[in-house]
């Protein structure tokens, strides 16, 4: 498929983007509903460089935690490491609770008319809740990747929303935070209301974001690994 933007006529019973729609009451919305969409609480990310920093302490306890197996006591070995890696997990906890609050917050309202942004689900630095209005929107673009899986003789098909933006008629652009707003959730409501909307099948954008998971996943594995390696030696 081309990389250019193009349009797609999606249904809001298509399963291959909308299994995982988590709008509660989503068969009553009619055109005077305003829905309010809450943030993703396990997604929410330091900068790139204070996560990049945490995962490196993880995996330097990792290292450690293979290095001193055998070397000393169990009853020794495994509380130290473990009391390492829950300093260093509520240490980021607490940072995180800082900067996004503690558990979901409020992140959006959508209704047919308006879009309220919350500061904290916009990519760049703004100052207070943003009011769009629909008028005032030439298109939303939802760049996205379809990942298809073989299994047997089927061909299993998942879309994959990798960041939306959007375009305002005087040029301004507001990029939206993929790990603050549920995309399907959004998206779902958009095509409800009947919002612009155009789409880009691309891999671009959002990378950093799909890094930082990955390399979250894979301090975790470590740790947890070296953890279980001194517990059960």
């Amino acid at each position: 498929m081309s990389l250019a933007k193009h349009t797609l006529d999606l249904s809001l019973t298509d399963k291959v983007w909308f299994k995982y729609v988590t709008l509660k009451n989503k068969n009553e919305l009619n055109d005077n509903s305003q829905v309010s969409l809450k943030s993703i609480a396990a997604l929410g990310m330091l900068s790139g460089g204070a996560e990049f920093l945490f995962a490196l302490l993880v995996f330097a306890l990792a290292i450690t935690a293979s290095f001193i197996d055998g070397e000393y006591p169990r009853y020794l070995a495994f509380p130290a490491c473990l009391i390492a890696f829950l300093i260093i997990f509520f240490t980021k906890r607490v940072m995180l609770y800082k900067k996004f609050g503690f558990g979901s917050q409020w992140v959006m309202d959508v209704s047919k008319n308006q879009l309220t942004i919350s500061p904290k689900a916009i990519k760049t630095k703004v100052t207070g809740t943003q009011k769009i209005a629909r008028e005032d929107i030439t298109e939303i673009t939802f760049h996205y990747l379809l990942l298809k899986d073989r299994k047997g003789r089927r061909i299993k098909t998942t879309a994959n929303l990798c960041f939306a933006e959007i375009l305002l008629k005087d040029g301004t652009k507001v990029e939206l935070n993929g790990t603050r707003i549920g995309f399907f959730d959004l998206l779902y409501l958009l095509i409800f209301f009947d919002y612009p909307l155009v789409y880009r099948n691309t891999s671009a954008g959002g990378s950093s974001d799909i890094a930082i998971i990955l390399l979250r996943l894979l301090s975790l594995s470590a740790i947890a690994a070296g953890l279980a390696k001194l517990a059960l030696n």
